[in-house]
């Protein structure tokens, strides 16, 4: 009697079942009969050998050895190298087995599909070891992100390989050794497995289960996060989801790996450039921002979105105003703010915007992102649980609230790009002095460089884009300078001076040394308008002053910066421009500008330190922003009973922000645009109404941005001379608010007219 396997081999050959090195497919052609099987459709003849036996790993008679001598550093590390391990290297797979059997958390486990096994070797033992084998079957964030179809999923699944085992030694401590590994191994996969296999992968995926690691050994390798699965595991036929939720990483072995399988440019929801217009009207800026967010739930992720609308319709009002007294919105607005779901947290509200952010920096070749504090004060809520102490008015009482430290993209142009990072924070109540040799990431000023560190991480998907830190004096710290040193040709510094360092071979510190230049420069520098600002413990207050244009002296060089502490030593000296700019006549009642830089950037030609200094005037952008937020979206008057509630609604005011904030400026930069970018057909015709009003029926058809914009202002108090600049924010919100409420008004009569 012929023997299953006689028939599988006999059906390969007859229809040509082969792989692509023209092997005979047999173990997929025999699990297709079992299963036809199965179906009723025929017998196969018995097993020869039926036999149930449990599946048992080749394994070694003991433990493997463990590694001697290893350092902490990978860079230390002698004859580091990943070892592919053939089938038929039986010790090298006996070993790899007892490794993964004897110290992996999951323990014994079948690769499936095709497979790729690499020992982690060196001169100090073995150090790990590592598995590719099949993809997962189906996992909706995947699908979505590539964006195939069903026929360009079963045509293309085969070229993605999935990460199945990654096990760094329990007793082997060495820092980046795992992205060191994993860099090692995914640099030799593609031409490993088309030696085996005889085609290349395209993808590879991989999970990492967040209730044990964060996943920074695959984002240092630079792997991207593309969601989570649903917690169902390879083999849950019954929907049970009895797995944990998992993160899902991927990274592309080859960049067009979309193109080569059909699947259409516009499909798939990855990183692109997005132009800065793209997608902010009226009805479509919401779905853009917030329409992909993570929370859980998508009933959570609908009701942020229609907070989002209510609140961009009336931002300077409470919600209960903002949505008109509607019982369910408000009661589903409150069911919100007061989940206990960890899913809805500030980072996951604004992810949505965050990639929209950062697929508008793709679009140039210089992002400034610039950092800056601010306090958020809720004194007026005493009964709020989770506040913190802010400062102290003149009288010495403690100011309760929130500190807020956020980090904005801004063009070269000074066009908002939007909120990379914000958190908001309340500071400890009774906060202890942290002695000065204290750990960095123990003090206050690692906010700094904790943005920082985004900063490098967000650059790793931006590789035709430079990033540029702009900093005020707070952020002037010798260890954000040190942080930089690697990263200044794709992320660099410029921050504004607070102390005056010592130099590297100088007898003058660093203020002294750049007054002392003679041959400095003089050159015009539009300062825009300083507001007003109370004086605070500790802090002067500020008149305020009316923007300017200043003639400022300007002097550059190449310093050597020395670390004042012994602690620091080993990270100095640094090399870094200077460039001092100084007002010599300053306007009557005007305090003399004085501006110390120091910059990664190179600056070799006053026209480069002219740059530097017309690069950090950009600053007061997010100063602007702040005001938007306080002032426009009125986020210190919202009424929460612990920090956690105000912390999720800070994080939808800082995307109405910054939206504010674009459309004033987008009106200026380019008025010419359309105005459907921004509003809807209900308040376009409003507007073009208001505007043939305003200018007795002398106006341009159809209506542009510019003059939409202007038209608008108008009805927050805008006068609209000749002579008077640009309407800034404050109008804008004013006349926003106004016309939304016309735009409702004119949508009732509508109604109502065409019923009569």
């Amino acid at each position: 009697m012929r023997s299953r396997t006689d028939l599988a081999t006999e059906l390969c050959k007859e229809f040509e079942f082969v792989n692509a090195r023209g092997e005979p497919q047999v173990a997929s052609c025999l699990k297709a009969l079992r299963d036809f099987e199965r179906a009723g459709e025929f017998e196969l003849p018995a097993r020869v050998l039926d036999i149930n036996t449990v599946w048992s790993p080749r394994r070694l008679a003991d433990a493997v050895p463990a590694p001697e001598g290893v350092p902490e550093s990978v860079d230390r590390i002698q004859g580091l190298e990943v070892q592919l391990v053939s089938p038929k290297d039986d010790t090298a797979m006996r070993t790899w087995n007892e490794l993964i059997c004897r110290e992996h958390p999951w323990g014994a486990g079948r690769l499936v599909g095709r497979q790729l096994r690499y020992l982690i070797r060196s001169e100090h033992g073995y150090l790990g070891a590592i598995g590719f084998a099949a993809c997962a079957l189906s996992l909706a964030a995947r699908e979505k992100w590539i964006g195939w179809d069903a026929d360009q999923h079963h045509a293309n699944h085969h070229r993605l390989l999935n990460l199945s085992r990654l096990l760094i030694r329990p007793n082997v401590r060495c820092h980046n050794l795992a992205s060191r590994a994993v860099g090692l191994c995914v640099r030799r996969l593609a031409h490993d497995f088309e030696d085996r296999y005889g085609f290349e992968p395209w993808l590879l995926e991989t999970f990492v289960d967040t209730e044990r690691h964060e996943g920074t050994c695959f984002r240092a390798a630079n792997w991207q996060r593309i969601g989570r699965t649903m917690g169902r595991g390879r083999n849950d036929r019954e929907r049970r989801s009895e797995a944990s939720i998992k993160d899902i990483y991927v990274y592309p072995l080859v960049p067009d790996f979309r193109e080569r399988m059909g699947v259409d440019a516009s499909q798939g929801l990855y990183l692109r450039p997005i132009p800065i217009e793209h997608g902010l009207e009226e009805d479509e800026w919401i779905k853009q921002e917030f329409g992909t967010v993570e929370l859980g739930d998508k009933r959570l992720r609908d009701r942020l979105m229609q907070i989002v609308a209510d609140r961009s319709n009336h931002p300077n009002t409470s919600y209960l105003e903002a949505c008109d007294g509607n019982r369910a919105a408000s009661k589903g607005f409150y069911a919100f703010v007061d989940s206990v779901r960890d899913t809805v947290n500030p980072e996951a509200i604004i992810a949505t915007h965050r990639e929209r952010t950062i697929g508008r920096m793709m679009n140039e070749k210089l992002v400034l992102v610039v950092q800056d504090t601010t306090d958020l004060n809720f004194s007026s809520r005493p009964k709020t649980e989770g506040l913190g102490p802010i400062g102290s008015n003149q009288t010495g009482a403690v100011s309760l609230g929130l500190r807020m430290h956020s980090s904005l993209a801004v063009t070269t142009e000074g066009m908002p790009l939007g909120v990379l990072k914000s958190n908001a924070d309340a500071p400890p109540q009774n906060e202890q002095a942290i002695p000065t040799d204290a750990p960095i990431e123990e003090k206050k000023s690692f906010k700094w460089i904790d943005h920082f560190r985004d900063c490098v991480e967000i650059s790793k998907q931006l590789p035709n884009t430079r990033l540029l830190g702009v900093m005020d004096r707070e952020a002037d710290i010798f260890e954000l300078f040190a942080e930089a040193e690697p990263t200044r040709k794709r992320v660099g510094l410029l921050v504004r001076a607070m102390h005056n360092r010592s130099l590297e071979g100088g007898e003058l510190k660093l203020f002294e040394e750049m007054r002392g230049i003679k041959e400095a420069t003089a050159v015009e520098v539009a300062i825009p308008r300083q507001r007003q600002k109370k004086a605070k413990s500790g802090k002067p207050g500020n008149e305020g002053k009316p923007a300017r244009t200043a003639t400022l002296s300007i002097a550059f060089k190449k310093v050597s910066i020395r670390p004042t502490r012994k602690d620091l030593e080993s990270m100095g000296p640094l090399s870094l421009c200077a460039v001092y700019a100084r007002e010599d006549n300053p306007p009557e009642g005007s305090k003399p500008i004085q501006w110390m830089l120091l910059t990664t950037e190179e600056v070799e030609t006053i026209g480069d330190a002219v740059r530097m200094i017309e690069l950090y005037g950009l600053r007061w952008r997010i100063e602007e922003w702040h005001r938007i937020l306080k002032s426009g979206c009125k986020v210190q008057e919202h009424q929460h009973e612990t920090a956690d509630r105000l912390k999720r609604v800070i994080a939808i005011d800082t995307v109405l922000a910054w939206r504010i904030q674009l459309m004033t400026l987008i009106g200026r930069q380019v008025p010419g645009l359309p105005a459907e970018v921004f509003f809807d057909v209900g308040e376009l015709e409003v507007l073009t109404a208001l505007a043939e009003e305003q200018n007795n029926g002398s106006i341009a058809q159809p209506l542009t941005l510019g003059d939409a914009i202007v038209t608008m202002a108008r009805m927050g108090g805008y006068l609209a001379r000749p002579s008077d600049p640009p309407p800034g924010a404050k109008v804008l919100w004013r006349g926003l608010i106004r016309l939304r409420g016309m735009v409702d008004g004119f949508r009732l009569a509508m109604r109502f007219g065409r019923r009569s």
